[in-house]
């Protein structure tokens, strides 16, 4: 609700003064009617010997006062409707202030919460690429020495390529394990960036579940949403639709091979909701 800002004080008084002089004009006009009713005119010939004395008559003061009185109560009901209107402007103003603070306070929360969720990216892309290397450095490394076994055909270089080998495989596998980990952070991301735009509505309880499944393309903009499973009503199911495509685009993938391309996402009420 907005309000216009306020008038100069002679502005607003202009309409109740134009009102009481309108008043004092009726009044005016009714006691000049009550004398001229009750009067004689002489003639214009001179005296007439026929003609009545003019009649005077006294106005009766009560009348004024009633007139008066009436209009003191429609100046009082003036100011009264006057000090309403300012008191509803005031509590809207209040109102709308008390809003803008809390939307101000949601929106700091969602940035604090996407800066950590851009450091954790990083440093989850930051230990993906350090894997990479150490695998590509054993690759190049046993290459290398099956390039020396062929030139010299030695025993020694054959049994560092089968360590070698056994190297890779032991990291390949311990690489497996990371990435593993990796997706599961991955995942996690995810779920942390849509909780965060998620406006849990008041019926959301602790029994409450909503599976829904997700699509993305590379890039993480997300292109369908789909409630799969969901014991909350029409607006908790409409919410958790909502915040997907609020978060989109989705983090990415600390590594390509990382990327899903479909997945499941499972909402419920969290402790510090």
């Amino acid at each position: 609700m907005t309000m216009d800002k306020a008038q100069p004080p002679m502005q607003r008084l202009m309409p109740w003064i134009y009102s009481l002089f309108l008043h004092a004009g009726f009044l005016v006009l009714l006691v000049l009617s009550i004398h001229w009713s009750n009067s004689t005119l002489p003639s214009l010939g001179g005296q007439n010997p026929n003609a009545q004395p003019v009649q005077a008559t006294v106005v009766d003061q009560s009348l004024i006062q009633q007139q008066m009185a009436l209009l003191q109560a429609q100046e009082r009901q003036k100011q009264e409707a006057q000090q309403k209107l300012q008191q509803q402007a005031a509590a809207a103003k209040s109102e709308r202030q008390q809003e803008e603070q809390k939307l101000a306070q949601l929106k700091q929360q969602q940035q604090q919460a996407q800066a950590a969720i851009n450091k954790q990216l990083a440093d989850l892309q930051q230990q993906a690429r350090t894997e990479q290397e150490k695998v590509a450095k054993l690759k190049a490394a046993e290459a290398k020495a099956a390039v020396q076994e062929k030139q010299r055909q030695s025993a020694a270089a054959a049994q560092r390529r089968k360590q070698l080998q056994a190297e890779i495989a032991a990291e390949e596998k311990a690489r497996d394990a990371r990435l593993a980990s990796l997706s599961q952070q991955y995942q996690a991301l995810i779920q942390q960036s849509v909780y965060s735009n998620w406006i849990v509505p008041p019926s959301v309880t602790d029994a409450t579940r909503c599976v829904v499944s997700v699509q993305q393309v590379p890039g993480g903009a997300v292109t369908d949403v789909r409630v799969l499973q969901c014991n909350g009503d029409d607006a908790v199911q409409q919410s958790v639709v909502t915040a997907v495509y609020k978060s989109s685009p989705l983090p990415p993938p600390p590594d390509p091979s990382l990327f899903l391309r479909q997945f499941q996402l499972t909402f419920k009420k969290l402790d510090k909701q």
